[in-house]
C-alpha cells in the first residue's frame, strides 16, 4: 500500500494539478479500452487497479497488462519491452517494420529485392542480369511506362506465386496504401490510443501480415527458379505502354 500512496497525493500548485489531470485521463482511458477490447481478459486479471509495481513507470499494472495484450493479439508496440520503465507515456508510434533498401548497401540487400529493383530500373543494369540472375532480358520496359492495373491483371492470370508479383513489386516501392508497409523513417508517426485508432490499425496490420505472406512466397520463387525470373520480366514489359 505504502508503494502506492503517491497515486493519491493530493496536487498542490497549478502545474502539478495539470499534470495529475492529465495522467488521471489518460489513464481512464488506457483501462477504458483494456475493457472494450478485452473483456474477457478485462474480467480474468488478477492485477489490482492501482498496482504501480514500477515506481519510475508512467503506467500502472494492469495498463501495462492491456498494451502487452495489444502487442500479442492486434499489432506490435514499438519499444514494449522498455514500458514498465517508462516515465512518460507515450502514443501508439507507427514506423518501419524494415530497414529502407535505400539506405542499405545494394550488394547486401537479399536476392529478391535485387531482383525486384533491377526489374523496375533501380538496380542492375542488362548487362549485369547474367552474371546475378542467371539470363540476360532482351529488354525491361522503364517503370514509368507500366500500366500498373494491367500488370496487376497479367500476374493474376497465374497460378504460381507469381500471382502475388505486383505485391511484392508495390511492397519494395512502399505503395502498398498500408500503412504499417508504407511508412519510413522519415514519415513515422504517433498516433493517440483511441478505441478507433487501435482497430484501424490492428486491420492494417492483418492486411500487412498477409501481404507480406505473399511477398514472401514470390520471392522465394524467384530466389529459385530461372524460369519464374523470366516469367516476371515477361509480365512487367507486357504490361508497358509500349
Amino acid at each position: 500500500m505504502l508503494g502506492n500512496i503517491h497515486l493519491f497525493k493530493i496536487p498542490i500548485t497549478c502545474l502539478t494539478a495539470v499534470s495529475y489531470l492529465e495522467n488521471l485521463s489518460e489513464r481512464v482511458n488506457i483501462l477504458s479500452l483494456y475493457q472494450k477490447l478485452f473483456p474477457e481478459k478485462w474480467l480474468e486479471s488478477t492485477i489490482p487497479i492501482t498496482k504501480q509495481s514500477h515506481p519510475t513507470s508512467a503506467y500502472l499494472d494492469r495498463e501495462i497488462e492491456f498494451i502487452n495484450l495489444v502487442n500479442e493479439n492486434l499489432f506490435p508496440v514499438e519499444y514494449i519491452d522498455e514500458i514498465e520503465f517508462n516515465p512518460e507515456r507515450d502514443s501508439i508510434l507507427v514506423s518501419p517494420e524494415r530497414l529502407e533498401w535505400w539506405n542499405e548497401d545494394f550488394e547486401e540487400l537479399v536476392y529478391s529485392e535485387k531482383f525486384l529493383l533491377s526489374l523496375m530500373g533501380q538496380g542492375y543494369n542488362i548487362s549485369q542480369w547474367k552474371l546475378n540472375f542467371g539470363f540476360t532480358p532482351d529488354y525491361i520496359a522503364p517503370a514509368e511506362e507500366i500500366y500498373f492495373e494491367k500488370f496487376v491483371k497479367l500476374c493474376h492470370r497465374y497460378k504460381s506465386p507469381l500471382q502475388y508479383l505486383d505485391i511484392a513489386i508495390r511492397i519494395i516501392d512502399y505503395s502498398t496504401g498500408n500503412i504499417w508497409l508504407d511508412v519510413t523513417c522519415e514519415t513515422s508517426d504517433w498516433l493517440e490510443w483511441t478505441y478507433e485508432n487501435i482497430v484501424f490499425l490492428a486491420q492494417k496490420w492483418q492486411e500487412a501480415v498477409s501481404m507480406m505472406e505473399k511477398s514472401n512466397e514470390v520471392s522465394h520463387l524467384l530466389e529459385t527458379s530461372i524460369s519464374a525470373r523470366k516469367a516476371a520480366v515477361k509480365i512487367w514489359n507486357q504490361a508497358s505502354k509500349a
